[in-house]
């Protein structure tokens, strides 16, 4: 398929952990996604239209490009798909940079609510419910063995005290981006900055986009510092100045049961990777770690929801 696309032109594997993502090198240059097998083409489908869309509003998005006379192409058991190459640079991790990140999270959520319908198909991987986080943990247990049940044990006890908060709460439904980072929000030569990867691209709770944000801000010194004591010290960004950035361009400003819920949404992502340990074939160390960061947010909840 490169060879194909490429005819002759240079190439380069560009990341992705979920998907292939090849740079092409032709006039103009290109960028060739192979996606997950699981990925069903009306999901790929809807969210090439969904960039279209986005084509009309202030927020740069990758325009999709046809490819041999089509939108999606079917590699083996995957479907590909061709978009415009948009040269960037990833952001500093600085103060200045997650200001205007949740700046830019606003306006990503404006334009999306302008343009959601008619919206995609939802994605099949997502984590939504209790339910779910509960049967991962138990898989996890069975998977990793009786040397688990040390963490297992931390992952019940933290599931049940997000589970109580969670049911005196409501919260705003929107289409979110669903990981919102410094890598998938990048800067132009001019300035400006431009999305990148709407692979989860959904409606749920908008606070999970702020918080998924915050809680992969691990670059910056004063995150990593407040997380693990041994980490390099540095000053600590304070969530409340973010989360001022991201209201001075939102559609609405964050509810109060938004602010409730913030830390423990922020504790349920990493308790998330957690426990979803056993599925993606991890060890024992790496839910540790991940438990060790969701407990470290909801020590704060106290300072987080004020």
């Amino acid at each position: 398929m490169i060879a194909r696309v490429a005819r002759g032109a240079r190439w380069a594997d560009i990341g992705g952990g979920f998907n292939l993502n090849i740079r092409i090198d032709a006039e103009p240059p290109v960028v060739l996604r192979i996606h997950r097998p699981w990925v069903t083409r009306g999901r790929v489908a809807g969210l090439r239209r969904l960039r279209e869309r986005l084509q009309r509003t202030q927020v740069r998005v990758a325009r999709p490009i046809q490819m041999f006379g089509s939108d999606l192409v079917r590699v083996a058991d995957r479907w590909a798909e061709l978009e415009e190459f948009i040269g960037h640079v990833k952001p500093p991790a600085t103060q200045d940079s997650y200001v205007r990140l949740f700046e830019e999270l606003g306006r990503l959520h404006a334009a999306l609510k302008a343009v959601w319908e008619p919206s995609p198909p939802e994605p099949l991987d997502d984590h939504k419910t209790f339910g779910q986080l509960r049967y991962s943990v138990g898989f996890t247990r069975r998977r990793l063995g009786p040397r688990s049940e040390p963490v297992v044990r931390r992952m019940r006890q933290l599931t049940g005290e997000l589970s109580e908060l969670r049911k005196g709460v409501e919260l705003p439904f929107a289409p979110i981006h669903g990981d919102y980072r410094l890598g998938n929000a990048v800067e132009l030569s001019d300035g400006s900055w431009v999305t990148l990867d709407l692979d989860f691209v959904r409606v749920r709770e908008r606070l999970y986009d702020i918080a998924g944000a915050l809680s992969l801000m691990r670059d910056f010194p004063g995150i990593a510092t407040s997380l693990n004591p041994g980490a390099q010290s540095g000053e600590w960004l304070d969530p409340r100045r973010l989360l001022d950035a991201y209201e001075s361009t939102a559609p609405e400003p964050l509810t109060r049961d938004e602010h409730r819920w913030l830390p423990g949404a922020l504790a349920l992502i990493p308790l998330h990777w957690a426990a979803t340990a056993g599925l993606v074939g991890n060890n024992i160390h790496e839910a540790e770690s991940a438990m060790t960061a969701a407990e470290a947010w909801w020590s704060r909840r106290a300072e987080l929801s004020s």
